[in-house]
């Protein structure tokens, strides 16, 4: 039986975690990736199949009917077999383990709510699900990394999280990940069958990343470093410019004192000391590597965001887990490049 252990928590500052306890989580099986792509889609073209052989008798369509129930009830067949929850969930903690991390997806499963709703029979309560209050907090703490923003980010899904102790400087940190099932086979653009780490294929996983670094000095500043969009071009990109050209053409740059005698200026020249051209290097890497990133750094706490697909071989279940490592890695030069001003 795995212990509580406490750690540095971006949110609650610190939070008591248990690791789950391998021999209580159900394994599931895995299955073969066409019949993961195959079931959905025969799915909902089965509901399509109903509605339009209704439209054609004109009467109910008893043959797409029962198509339609045969192939959902296979679906969620398939879905409870496999259980990718446990199976997820066994990876993650053995990744925990081996890093001396800790790990729960606990905190960020969605709740039921029952919402009172007017009907023509009266009041009736109706559940829906929502996110958990936790996930409520991180999305307030850094809303530039995790709402949905056009050109930038499609906003943040998470399912699981770990805290631990940086590599390089022992230094806190904490780390959010979230990953979805993306089918693009019949995509007009190509791109979207392709990822960065040289997968092809119509099936895939799209993963967010959230992460958290404690520094350890104070800077005094919100420092905002987020995707640039087409909404910020022309006579609208108004924002901080450092002197690489590369850098502004990515990134859009924002900043404020925390202070708040000092907060109707801009702290331009404590901006231009944190981007120092390390900094700006690890950061373009990261931008060429995935899809969207991006940094907020509140006060003594640097955040990270990064979007991203994987498809084809490198959509099989295991492999978003297996990335996390080496995605802590990247962030890490990140964080280190910053550390000649904070220090």
């Amino acid at each position: 039986m795995s212990k509580a252990r406490t750690h540095w928590d971006p949110i609650e500052g610190q939070i008591s975690i248990k690791t789950p306890d391998l021999s209580t989580i159900k394994q599931g099986i895995a299955l073969p990736m066409w019949l993961k792509r195959i079931l959905p889609l025969a799915a909902a073209l089965s509901f399509v199949g109903v509605i339009i052989e209704g439209m054609v008798i004109g009467s109910f369509p008893i043959y797409s009917t029962v198509a339609a129930t045969v192939f959902m009830g296979a679906f969620l067949l398939a879905d409870h077999f496999e259980n990718e929850h446990g199976r997820k969930t066994i990876r993650r903690v053995k990744l925990a383990q081996s890093q001396n991390w800790s790990y729960t997806p606990d905190l960020m499963e969605r709740q039921l709510s029952y919402v009172a709703s007017s009907t023509s029979d009266g009041i009736e309560r109706r559940a829906t699900s929502v996110k958990s209050e936790r996930a409520e907090k991180i999305e307030a703490e850094v809303p530039e990394l995790t709402k949905v923003q056009v050109g930038a980010y499609v906003g943040a899904y998470f399912d699981g999280e770990f805290w631990g102790e940086s590599r390089e400087d022992s230094l806190p940190f904490w780390l959010a990940l979230g990953s979805m099932q993306m089918e693009a086979g019949l995509a007009a653009d190509p791109n979207l069958r392709r990822d960065n780490f040289g997968g092809q294929g119509g099936y895939g996983q799209f993963f967010s990343l959230l992460g958290a670094y404690k520094i350890d000095r104070k800077t005094g500043v919100r420092v905002v470093i987020q995707p640039e969009n087409i909404l910020h071009k022309g006579p609208l990109d108004r924002d901080i410019k450092t002197e690489s050209m590369d850098f502004n053409d990515r990134f859009k740059i924002s900043g404020r004192y925390l202070d708040k005698g000092q907060s109707q200026h801009t702290p331009d020249l404590e901006v231009m000391r944190i981007l120092t051209p390390a900094t700006q290097d690890a950061m373009l890497a990261l931008h060429h590597r995935y899809h969207k990133v991006g940094f907020v750094l509140d006060d003594d706490v640097l955040y990270f965001m990064a979007q991203d697909k994987l498809v084809g071989k490198n959509a099989m279940p295991d492999r978003i887990d297996e990335l996390l490592c080496e995605l802590s890695r990247e962030f890490e030069s990140a964080k280190l490049g910053i550390k000649p001003y904070i220090e």
